[in-house]
């Protein structure tokens, strides 16, 4: 079942890829009613994805137009992905390193493009925002709330046929995610070695050992100062 952190990532695509769109444009593009699309586009509204603005010059009551406050992406992950394996098999005999190298310097270069994305302010927002930008068919992704953290599942990897000529660029969707997001990232699931998906654990930031050691000494302090207080 496709959740829906995809199903918004999906609609930000769609605003993103045509500059903006009304609630009609998006029933037409979806399927999906215009309830559970107000639902899907609150959800950006507040997270600071999208904005509303109002067509003018039109008679009657003008529609609302639902715009992208992000920088439109320049090319989704598929496009790199050609344009990578054209660099990787020019320099392929320099070996596993270097194709490293090359790698890590797309996804700099795709992260620079993409760099508002971590502006938006809760991490869910951020992934859905994420794969919005990075694949053309954001229906092909998954996002499953894990405790705090997330999992991301890719069902159409875009770099899987490039990953089987150089594997090492497996890499790449693991830094992407690590760089747009801000989280730790950790693989899980890989079709390149057999499994039916590529999955993700993004990882929320938590209070460090030091920060519990001074809300706990903080909260012994207040207990020392209410006790001297009743005696």
């Amino acid at each position: 079942m496709i959740g829906r952190n995809a199903t918004r990532a999906q609609l930000l695509h769609l605003i993103r890829e045509r500059g903006g769109a009304t609630l009609r444009d998006l029933q037409q593009a979806t399927g999906l009613s215009r309830s559970a699309l107000r639902q899907h586009l609150t959800i950006l509204e507040r997270d600071g994805a999208v904005r509303e603005r109002l067509m003018r010059g039109r008679v009657g009551r003008p529609p609302i137009v639902y715009e992208p406050t992000l920088a439109t992406p320049q090319r989704a992950l598929e496009s790199y992905a050609a344009i990578l394996g054209a660099v990787l098999r020019t320099v392929g005999g320099q070996g596993a390193r270097q194709t490293r190298r090359i790698a890590e310097a797309a996804a700099d270069e795709i992260a620079r493009r993409h760099r508002d994305i971590a502006t938006l302010p809760s991490l869910e927002a951020r992934i859905t925002a994420a794969l919005g930008a990075l694949l053309e068919d954001a229906r092909t992704a998954e996002v499953r709330p894990v405790g705090g953290d997330y999992e991301v599942v890719l069902r159409d990897c875009p770099l899987l046929a490039l990953a089987e000529e150089f594997p090492q660029i497996c890499q790449i969707t693991r830094e992407l995610l690590h760089r747009l997001v801000g989280a730790a990232v950790e693989q899980r699931g890989s079709m390149l070695r057999g499994d039916p998906c590529c999955s993700f654990l993004l990882k929320a930031k938590r209070p460090g050992r030091r920060s519990r050691r001074v809300t706990r000494r903080r909260e012994r302090v207040g207990a020392d100062v209410r006790g001297g207080a009743h005696g």
